[in-house]
């Protein structure tokens, strides 16, 4: 890990995410936040992903700046649930506009036939977080 990678993630605490997440309440997770519209990509915005309880709770996204995730600047604030969603997956991170804590790390995309969301999170945040995004949206597969 570079210095500079280091110093981006200076305060961080590795683990405390998962350790949160692992209890099974309510977690408000604050993270960078990019979504599809019918303009395409928006801008990386600071946001927060709140995951409800396990089991039957659901997740939602907020964010103030409603520009950068394609919505009217007529709204102060955009606080939305995540809806229909087809699949969570971790991808790497490709580039540098996206590397906000380093080059080595992971982002969670959140998919669905509306749009996509992608959020990047501190090193080791983002596969706890995909894991439990999963959990609570989306359906079990019948096996019968």
């Amino acid at each position: 890990m570079s210095i500079r990678d280091r110093l981006r993630n200076r305060g961080h605490r590795p683990g405390a995410l998962a350790a949160e997440l692992a209890r099974g309440g309510v977690v408000a997770v604050p993270c960078k936040l990019r979504r599809t519209s019918a303009r395409g990509w928006g801008a990386w915005t600071d946001a927060v992903v709140t995951v409800g309880a396990v089991p039957g709770g659901g997740a939602r996204w907020a964010t103030d700046d409603a520009i950068a995730v394609g919505f009217a600047s007529t709204n102060d604030r955009i606080d939305l649930p995540f809806e229909e969603v087809d699949d969570v997956v971790l991808r790497s991170v490709r580039f540098r506009t996206e590397a906000f804590w380093g080059m080595d790390n992971d982002i969670v995309v959140v998919a669905s036939d509306r749009g996509t969301v992608e959020l990047a999170l501190p090193p080791g945040d983002a596969e706890p977080l995909a894991t439990r995004l999963a959990e609570l949206l989306l359906r079990p597969i019948d096996a019968g």
